[in-house]
């Protein structure tokens, strides 16, 4: 997102929340070297409550990434259930196994709210097939790739 040629693709904001300060320094000094007119914002937090509080301060059409690896490695959401994404936004769940709460409040909302909810189980198959593509040199994409998607799902 940064590097891209004009401005109306790119975020005006970006805030990115970790429970650890010194994954949020790595992220700072990456940007940094970059360089870009995006107005990054670092929050350290493990609080749910605090992180609702930041997702309500979201304009509508935001974007709102779990990355937490919470419902999946660990038990929870990084959001509470009361939650509100923002209207018309995006909600992208990054886990693609495990109970994955952030994915179902997400889903909770999707109508009322007008949300695309992304699900981390395509990211996964696209990872999956883009190795198994190199190793077997055979293209997985378009039908094949819709085939093998599937039957994963069916086998999930």
């Amino acid at each position: 997102m940064i590097n891209r040629p004009l401005p109306g693709d790119r975020p005006k904001y970006f805030t990115l929340v970790d429970v650890e300060q010194a994954r949020l320094e790595h992220v700072r000094e990456m940007v940094n070297k970059v360089g870009t007119d995006i107005h990054f914002e670092y929050v350290c937090n493990a609080d749910p409550t605090q992180n609702d509080q930041i997702v309500a301060s979201l304009t509508n059409g935001s974007v709102v990434i779990n990355a937490t690896g919470l419902g999946k490695d660990l038990p929870g959401s990084p959001v509470t259930e009361k939650v509100r994404f923002p209207k018309f936004g995006v909600v992208w769940e990054l886990n693609y196994r495990g109970e994955r709460p952030f994915l179902q409040q997400a889903q909770a909302q999707q109508k009322q709210r007008k949300l695309t909810v992304e699900d981390g189980w395509v990211c996964f198959l696209n990872g999956w097939t883009s190795v198994l593509s190199r190793v077997l040199d055979v293209k997985i994409e378009g039908a094949l790739f819709n085939r093998l998607a599937k039957i994963a799902t069916e086998l999930r």
